[in-house]
């Protein structure tokens, strides 16, 4: 059976395809934002070769040139029909992952692109849709009266917050389970750097917020504990729950078993080499401001939801999330928690010195 994947390009969905590859024997097919099929199959190649050189050159993979933004992806209603009539299931990882943007300018993508992959589900053979979410829908929950959350809790827009990424992740949610399609729904926590190399894009939120620290020389006080894990472990998660027979209709919190303390980036970071000082939030944000001409330092002050995740004030900290369901299924799926023990934050800051050493240094 072949399956589509949206987003197969990006940080996590890069590792989905090759995780997909491994575990199945179709054909994988990558919407791919790019002019004509050269053009798409050299971009998702190109996107798969730092991640798994053999998945990069499988003739299992297929780039097909698409837009999530136009009707039946931009294709001609023949080859959406085949596409439709070929694909088996759809992992939808396609979004605009913009935490500053407004809900107007991620809207387009995060909902519009869901509803067409909604509609392609609702044509041709039967699929099933596995659509990637985030825990960040809860971010506020505790300030919303809700200080811990499950598998079972549902989100809505008082536990996402003002957030407009989130605010779409919410009702993307909503419109899928109101759908009628077969849907499974994974939400993972905050995706850390690759296991295996430190590898992050530059975009990525525990990147800045570690980074402004060692531009600053500082780190504030934080209270907040956030459900995370690696992203290759959030790829194999995602890949063995989606196979499993329980996998329909379930829903899945994919994180390591305990929450990341965000002290704990900063503490790594001081024990890596980094002399950094604890201060205040107040002082902190002084700092970031003091230092608003480095990218790390003004991308860090200008970011309202980094106060949320690193919880400035015991009310405004993000809630317990629990996934002791996705646990079991992990556990039966053979999925092994990753290692983030020194030598991981090791490999994550030598990697992130050697990529930023420049602006790391206030340049």
């Amino acid at each position: 059976m072949a399956v589509l994947v949206t987003g197969g390009t990006g940080f996590v969905g890069s590792r989905l395809c090759a995780e997909l590859l491994r575990r199945t024997d179709g054909a994988v097919i990558c919407l791919v934002r790019a002019e004509g099929e050269a053009g798409a199959g050299r971009r998702m190649r190109e996107a798969l070769a730092g991640v798994d050189g053999e998945a990069a050159a499988s003739p299992r993979l297929r780039a097909v040139p698409a837009d999530l933004l136009a009707d039946r992806f931009g294709l001609a209603e023949d080859a959406y029909r085949r596409l439709a009539d070929e694909a088996g299931a759809v992992y939808h990882c396609g979004a605009s992952v913009h935490l500053a943007a407004s809900y107007e300018r991620v809207a387009p993508v995060n909902l519009g692109g869901t509803r067409r992959v909604v509609d392609f589900c609702a044509t041709g053979r039967p699929k099933h849709l596995h659509h990637v979410s985030t825990l960040g829908v809860f971010l506020a929950a505790r300030e919303a009266g809700l200080p811990r959350v499950d598998e079972s809790t549902v989100p809505t827009l008082r536990t996402c917050g003002p957030f407009g990424y989130l605010r779409t992740k919410v009702e993307a949610e909503r419109m899928v389970a109101e759908s009628g399609v077969a849907a499974s729904f994974y939400r993972p926590g905050m995706i850390l750097a690759d296991s295996r190399d430190g590898a992050a894009p530059a975009n990525d939120v525990t990147t800045c917020l570690i980074a402004a620290a060692v531009v600053t020389g500082c780190y504030p006080t934080a209270l907040g504990a956030l459900p995370a894990s690696t992203v290759d472990h959030t790829a194999q998660a995602i890949a063995a729950l989606s196979l499993a027979p329980e996998a329909t209709g379930s829903v899945f919190h994919v994180m390591r078993p305990e929450p990341l303390p965000m002290r704990e980036l900063f503490e790594r970071a001081v024990g890596y080499g980094f002399r950094l000082r604890e201060v205040s939030a107040g002082q902190w944000r002084e700092a970031l401001h003091a230092h608003r001409d480095n990218p790390w330092a003004r991308a860090a002050h200008a970011l309202d939801i980094c106060a949320r995740i690193l919880g400035f004030t015991p009310v405004r900290r993000p809630p317990e999330v629990r996934g002791d369901a996705t646990a079991l299924a992990m556990a039966a799926a053979g999925v092994r928690a990753p290692d983030t023990g020194s030598a991981y934050f090791h490999r994550l800051l030598s990697r992130l010195e050697r990529d930023h050493g420049t602006t790391l240094a206030g340049g």
